[in-house]
């Protein structure tokens, strides 16, 4: 079973130690996300039913009022490759924090590093994203059980560059048999932290991003380890070997 309280002293540790600020790190990937949403968003006119939605009666200037005139096949296609790059933007962030959880030091610009594996990642997410949904078909439980089943898959690719994207599935559902509701008990432990977060309309998760982010990755680590799967590059010789699970 995981000891959640040593994942979490594990996680913190690491972050304070870290070459590069993590925090300066989330708060650069909040801002680029933001950016690429906000274009979203003025493209396909949803800023405008926002911002009635949350000032019904301020006189706001009819130029703020008035949606674009952009053809739909167009807003769809800005609105996908939004997503998509999101989803390269957050494969960096994973990379930045198992790169410091192997006491690396990993510049900013790693945020936007795996670009050059954009096609995996995409695919990965895509196909994790189909599966996902058709589990959630069936009923809700079949969907959240598929997502801890894929959990683990692009920390796998990130790892493994030249993994294939079903090699990465399949190896993430090896590596969280047995470990889904240890792992949903760990989501479970940070619920009040993500409440307070949408109370500060986001703001507080600049600190507590890092804290998920990293412990997950200790989790990672650790499941990885108690079932034998997965690539297992060199980590320090100061961090606990089964990363805080008692196997």
């Amino acid at each position: 079973m995981p000891d959640r309280v040593q994942l979490k002293q594990e996680a913190r540790g690491i972050l304070n130690v870290a070459r590069v600020s993590p925090y300066l790190f989330t708060f650069l990937l909040m801002g680029l996300l933001a950016a690429i949403n906000s274009l979203d968003a003025f493209v396909s006119g949803s800023y405008a039913e926002t911002l009635r939605l949350y000032m019904p009666r301020e006189a706001l200037p009819a130029e703020l009022l008035r949606a674009p005139a952009v053809p739909a096949v167009i807003s769809t296609f800005v609105g996908v490759l939004v997503m998509l790059v999101g989803a390269v933007l957050r494969a960096g962030y994973s990379l930045y924090h198992l790169g410091i959880r192997d006491g690396r030091t990993m510049p900013y610009s790693t945020v936007w590093s795996c670009f050059s594996i954009a096609g995996r990642v995409i695919l990965l997410a895509v196909v994790e994203t189909v599966l996902i949904t058709l589990w959630s078909l069936l009923f809700i439980l079949p969907g959240i059980v598929a997502a801890y089943r894929y959990r683990f898959a692009v920390l796998n690719l990130l790892e493994d560059p030249e993994l294939g994207v079903w090699d990465a599935l399949r190896m993430s559902k090896a590596q969280t048999y047995g470990y889904k509701l240890d792992l949903f008990l760990l989501d479970l432990s940070f619920l009040g932290w993500m409440i307070l977060c949408l109370l500060t309309f986001g703001v507080l998760y600049v600190w507590i991003g890092p804290y998920i982010s990293q412990t997950n990755v200790c989790a990672f680590r650790a499941v990885k380890r108690a079932t034998g799967v997965g690539s297992f590059p060199e980590e320090p010789s100061d961090v606990p070997p089964d990363g805080g699970f008692s196997v």
